[in-house]
């Protein structure tokens, strides 16, 4: 949900990926900006990509695959959207600071319960610095079907509730149905959920981080 109200569904596409889109964007418009940090500073498509794609490399060598869960630790807005497309590029899924809402777990067909949400790997500051490394889209065994992302349930009792690429796919489109980005507009980071940072980078739209 943002803005309070959830937008009405989208038209029924067939159910993708989310990063997908990402990566075609960015090869669409590399010197586009993508985001704007908090200085005026601009971080363009070409960049952000290139930078997720090494990181994403090396977090598949630490074992983030598709079925995994990848933990992100106290990272900075610039350092951490960075770390949520490499881990979506690597197949895994990330394990969100954020609770999941009441009453999510209970929508048919998109979120589930899982046993355990065990990261194989914490992400950090300090290991977002990957020099050299290919800088290419790397290939995944990704379906619709895997996690996106995972967060911890509302309630006391301990549980994980998951988002699927399919369900956050959909949610995507019904954002973009509903508000309509393109290249010129540019979105306020604070207040989106995680998964919703995938809805500007995939229109062509900047992110603005309220702080670095």
């Amino acid at each position: 949900m943002i803005g309070g109200a959830r937008p009405e569904r989208a038209a029924e596409h067939p159910p993708t990926t989310v990063i997908g889109p990402v990566e075609a964007q960015a090869a669409r418009t590399p010197a586009a900006p993508a985001l704007v940090l908090a200085g005026g500073a601009v971080v363009r498509y070409g960049e952000l990509n290139a930078a997720a794609n090494r990181l994403a490399r090396a977090l598949a060598a630490r074992g983030a695959r598709p079925g995994t869960v990848v933990g992100l630790s106290r990272l900075r807005p610039v350092d951490l959207l960075t770390a949520l497309l490499a881990v979506a590029k690597s197949g895994a899924a990330f394990l969100t600071p954020e609770r999941a809402e009441p009453g999510e777990s209970g929508e048919p067909g998109d979120v589930g319960a899982l046993v355990e949400a065990t990261p194989v790997l914490v992400l950090e500051a300090d290991d977002l610095s990957v020099g050299g490394g290919l800088a290419t889209d790397p290939p995944r065994a990704l379906t619709p079907q895997h996690p996106l992302c995972v967060a911890h349930g509302p309630g006391p009792r301990p549980s994980a509730i998951r988002l699927t690429h399919g369900e956050a796919d959909r949610r995507v489109r019904e954002l973009q149905a509903a508000y309509r980005l393109g290249p010129d507009d540019q979105v306020l980071q604070a207040g989106l959920p995680t998964w919703a940072y995938f809805w500007p980078l995939r229109t062509g739209a900047a992110i603005v981080l309220a702080d670095g």
